[in-house]
């Protein structure tokens, strides 16, 4: 929803002008009333300083406040809960990879798969109500009330244009909405069709995760920390079958992974010193829950919006995180016989991005021969959105295939 709240046009003309100047030229010829120390100050006895002294800013009462007062504190990294002295890699997904799904296939030591495997694709819903699916979209589009500022509207073009503020529902939370929607129908026609039980997923939202990787080449002195706060994480009763077979798995050992050379996989990562040494994962005290899968809502930038490419390698790294979070929840050592798989779900712009990560090893180096694998459907066009500041009147360009590969991903 789009409001534009109404503002008066106002009309000003010279005589306005000449107005006001007299005015604020009135104003400033005021004279102040010299301060004088009150009596029942005097009799007190504080001392009272001159402001306007030459030595005032070098007297020690002014030095004194300046230790003491907390807006003159320097701020000290150290004294943070989660400083750590080493220094880290970190990836929140604020700056885009410069070489795209390659980039964040060599930081993850996976090879690359475009199409998902047929034993999945047999778990989609085949009969998606679309006036349902367009409901879902259009509750987040149009029919939420929320009416926060949005951000300046930005012409590539007529720069210099200053356009109106409007009202509305921010982008991030309109794809939330959709989101959870596609979610709910996705898992209710499961429960109806006894493809998935009741109890056997539970779902948390805007909850943190955090996970750690110390392995060569890249991370042996700074290791990485990929984290961040998904809208919905979701949690399976059961462990996920892995996508692979073991014979799958030996056979990446011939395969190679894309180059990127001259460029450093570690050039878009900044540095910090505060991470967490142990996996961030929802509901930790849960043993008998692992993680299963994440989706969460990108708005693109107006002046600098990212590609494609760019926009999968986002997900492939969330995702690749939430993977090594939940082998370290369960022990690297259960790698070996029962592979980690995550999942995770991007929207940006209308478009869809659906990954699955199959951990098979959390050693990045040469030594080991397994890689991991990556499944990568990106830029699924779900609906064509409006730009946030119009209002969406009917949903266009419906894709329901989207929908499909998108419930065949959670139910597998």
């Amino acid at each position: 929803m789009v409001f534009r709240k109404y503002k008066p046009v106002s009309q000003w003309g010279k005589q306005d002008t000449r107005i006001f100047k007299a005015i604020l030229n009135a104003r400033n010829a005021r004279k102040m009333p010299v301060f004088r120390i009150p009596d029942a100050v005097k009799a007190l006895g504080v001392k009272v300083h001159d402001p306007t002294s030459p030595g005032f800013f070098d007297s020690e009462s002014v030095r004194q406040i300046e230790k003491e007062h907390h807006s003159f504190a320097q701020n000290d990294i150290t004294l943070h809960p989660l400083y750590i002295d080493t220094p880290c890699r970190l990836f929140e997904g604020g700056e885009p990879m410069s070489d795209g799904v390659d980039q964040a296939c060599v930081i993850s030591k996976a090879v690359l798969r475009t199409e998902f495997p047929e034993e999945v694709m047999k778990n989609s819903l085949d009969e998606i109500d679309a006036d349902k699916i367009r409901d879902a979209i259009l509750h987040g589009e149009r029919y939420d009330p929320t009416l926060e500022k949005l951000p300046r509207r930005f012409d590539p073009v007529l720069f210099w244009v200053k356009h109106p503020r409007v009202h509305g529902t921010p982008v991030i939370k309109r794809g939330n909405i959709i989101l959870d929607n596609l979610f709910r129908h996705i898992i209710l026609t499961a429960i109806g069709r006894e493809k998935i039980k009741a109890t056997q997923i539970k779902l948390n939202r805007d909850e943190p995760f955090s996970a750690t990787i110390n392995s060569a080449p890249c991370f042996t002195q700074s290791p990485l920390v990929i984290r961040g706060q998904p809208h919905l994480t979701s949690l399976s009763a059961a462990q996920s079958k892995p996508w692979a077979t073991k014979d799958e798995v030996d056979a990446t050992s011939n395969e190679s992974i894309a180059s990127i050379a001259p460029l450093s996989p570690l050039i878009d990562f900044s540095s910090d010193h505060i991470y967490n040494k142990d996996s961030v994962v929802a509901r930790p005290t849960e043993s008998s829950l692992s993680l299963h899968s994440l989706a969460w809502t990108r708005e693109q930038s107006q002046k600098y919006p990212w590609t494609t490419e760019q926009n999968a390698a986002n997900a492939v790294l969330y995702t690749f995180g939430a993977a090594v979070a939940e082998a370290r929840r369960r022990g690297e050592k259960s790698l070996s016989t029962s592979p980690v798989v995550s999942r995770g779900v991007q929207l940006v712009d209308g478009r869809l991005d659906l990954v699955a990560v199959q951990l098979n090893t959390l050693d990045l180096s040469e030594n080991e021969q397994k890689k991991n694998i990556v499944w990568l459907q990106k830029g699924l066009r779900l609906y064509k959105p409006k730009p946030y500041f119009e209002q969406m009147e009917e949903v266009a360009d419906l894709n329901v295939d989207a929908v499909r590969k998108l419930s065949a991903l959670f139910l597998s």
